[in-house]
């Protein structure tokens, strides 16, 4: 199914890029202010950052970011009757997996590409060294607000790559939650945020129905590599991500007979 390839819409994939980008960019704003001797790339970049609003803003879009480029290019080829053309040279199963393959992969790209950049530039202008949980305490990264701590302080780049590999994984994981739902929305535009209604659900059910010791179920709070406000547990996290696998496999299945004629 490499065509698919050529039916990315570019401009969407720029537009995707350029809002993730620049909000990477606009974060790194801060090193034009003194900045504390004993920082270091480990507790400045943009996932772990805790004097900026502009992490929170990045992790909150994320949904809608990583859908931008392929969430919605099912629905679009179902609405116009290309699918209906695809899937009469390929199996319906291939044909389906193709489309989620490329949601995945570009949601992913879109997220890990940002994140990248916004670390490696980092180590252009803050030393790299480890961080000290007295030295660096001003950052209050603990075992509540973040996940791994003690591969954090023992291997930083290690943790800072995990917790890119994961953003990305998610933002993956919600263009095919856009992808294997959008089918059955009308709007387009309603149809592609689907996965950022998603966040702002979870996130308000989060501030009322709260788990013991406010343990936060919300992408947005533990897609970070340090939650900036609440806290967060790996179990809890792991269960999270399980179930919005099995939601994209299940949906996924459900759309196949949906679009059989």
């Amino acid at each position: 199914m490499a065509f698919l390839w050529l039916r990315l819409p570019k401009k969407r994939m720029v537009l995707a890029s350029i809002i993730a980008l620049s909000i990477c960019g606009l974060q790194m704003i801060q090193l034009l202010k003194p900045i504390p001797a004993g920082n270091s790339p480990y507790t400045r970049w943009l996932s772990i950052d805790p004097f900026s609003f502009l992490p929170i803003i990045f992790f909150i879009l994320l949904p809608l970011i990583a859908s931008i480029p392929a969430g919605t290019l099912l629905k679009n080829d179902v609405d116009s009757g290309l699918f209906a053309k695809v899937k009469l040279q390929s199996p319906l199963q291939r044909v389906m997996w193709s489309y989620i393959g490329i949601a995945f992969l570009t949601g992913f790209a879109i997220i890990t590409l940002a994140l990248l950049l916004n670390l490696a530039f980092y180590f252009t202008v803050l030393p790299n060294i480890k961080p000290d949980n007295l030295l660096n305490s001003n950052i209050l990264l603990i075992n509540q607000n973040t996940m791994l701590v003690s591969l954090y302080y023992a291997h930083p780049l290690l943790h800072a790559a995990i917790s890119i590999l994961f953003a990305s994984t998610w933002a993956g994981l919600f263009s095919v939650f856009v992808t294997v739902t959008a089918i059955w929305i009308k709007n387009a535009f309603v149809a592609m945020s689907l996965g950022l209604v998603a966040q702002i659900v979870v996130l308000m059910l989060n501030s009322f129905i709260k788990l013991p010791n406010s343990v936060s179920y919300s992408p947005a709070d533990f897609l970070h590599e340090m939650s900036p406000t609440v806290n967060v547990n790996l179990a809890v996290t792991s269960i999270v991500t399980l179930l919005m696998l099995i939601y994209c496999i299940v949906f996924s299945q459900i759309g196949v007979k949906h679009l059989v004629p």
